[in-house]
């Protein structure tokens, strides 16, 4: 936190004296906390082009996509991206499209496609 901010925070805490008034500024924290995207390490994607970027994704689309959440794997071993739910459903395992994807083309080596994380794929619905 910059010294000028941290400086604002405190005078503010000094103020706080009711449970009340911790209460509400814990609100405030927990909302903050939502609204910031903690930048993961690029994991798989150190030193290459990811996937988001190639398809030049939206924000909105990258930042529930669970190729862009969970780097740490390339997005064809991963249910449930953007991609694989808007040509095989509701689910989003089949991987028939990442075999002719030129991210995996690039990236994947030929090397057989296996889904690795599941359960955390994108939900457009927000089911």
């Amino acid at each position: 936190m910059k010294p000028k901010e941290l400086e604002q925070a405190k005078q503010l805490l000094e103020r706080v004296v009711t449970t009340e008034e911790v209460a509400e500024i814990e609100k405030v924290i927990e909302e903050a906390k939502g609204k910031i995207l903690l930048e993961p390490s690029l994991g798989f994607w150190e030193g290459k082009t990811p996937c988001w970027q190639m398809f030049r994704c939206p924000d909105e689309i990258r930042s529930e996509c669970p190729a862009f959440k969970y780097r740490s794997l390339p997005c064809w071993e991963i249910e449930g991206t953007y991609c694989k739910l808007f040509d095989y459903g509701a689910k989003g395992d089949g991987t028939d499209i990442c075999e002719h994807c030129r991210v995996y083309t690039r990236w994947g080596h030929g090397e057989p496609i296996e889904i690795r994380l599941c359960g955390k794929g994108f939900n457009p619905a927000g089911k």
